[in-house]
C-alpha cells in the first residue's frame, strides 16, 4: 500500500522520485491482500497488479531513501546494508523530523537526509513507537483502513517535505 500511495501522490504533486517496496519476509511474486486492494481501490489507486519482493543489498544501495515501516524493518535494512542508515527512516519519523527541520527546498537530497539524521543525535534506535505502521495483514478491513490512513498522512507529508 505504501509504494503505491507514495507513486499516486508524487505524480499528483509533480514529484519526479519514485517508490519501490520490497518485505523483509515477503514471498516473492504474491499478490497484495484482497482487503489492500479493496481499501486502495476505494482511493482510486489500483494495487491489482502489485507482485511482493524480498528486499535486496543492491536495492538498499541504490535507493535515496529507505523507508521502513517498523523498527523491526528498519533493523533488516541495517543488516543488509549498515552504511544504509543515515537515510533509513520509519515512515513516521520523517513528517516528524522534516517539519522541524524544514523541507527539502533546494538542497541535495543527500544533505537533507544527512541533516534529518543528525537531528535524532546518533541514536541507533530511530523512531518513536508513533513512527511505526504495523501490517495489517490478518486483520479486518477496518484495520487496512486504519494502516491506509496513517500511511496516507505520512506520505503526503513526505511528498510536500520533498517538492518545496
Amino acid at each position: 500500500m505504501a509504494e503505491s500511495l507514495f507513486n499516486h501522490h508524487a505524480k499528483q504533486q509533480g514529484l519526479a522520485m519514485k517508490a519501490h517496496s520490497s518485505g523483509t519476509d515477503a514471498i516473492p511474486g504474491n499478490q497484495a491482500t484482497d482487503l489492500a486492494i479493496e481499501v486502495l481501490a476505494e482511493r482510486n489507486i489500483d494495487l491489482a497488479n502489485h507482485k511482493a519482493q524480498t528486499l535486496t543489498s543492491h536495492q538498499i544501495m541504490d535507493s535515496n531513501i529507505v523507508i521502513a515501516m517498523t523498527r523491526q524493518h528498519e533493523a533488516a535494512v541495517a543488516k543488509k546494508d549498515p552504511q544504509a542508515r543515515s537515510r533509513t527512516f520509519l515512515a513516521g519519523e520523517i513528517p516528524r523530523i522534516g517539519n522541524q527541520m524544514g523541507p527539502l527546498g533546494s538542497a541535495e537530497i543527500k544533505e537533507w537526509l544527512m541533516t534529518l539524521h543528525k537531528a535524532r543525535g546518533g541514536h541507533m534506535t530511530s523512531g518513536r513507537l508513533s513512527d511505526e505502521i504495523s501490517d495489517p495483514w490478518g486483520y479486518p478491513k477496518d484495520v487496512y483502513e486504519q494502516t491506509a490512513r496513517k500511511l496516507e498522512s505520512c506520505i503526503l507529508h513526505i511528498v510536500r517535505l520533498l517538492n518545496e
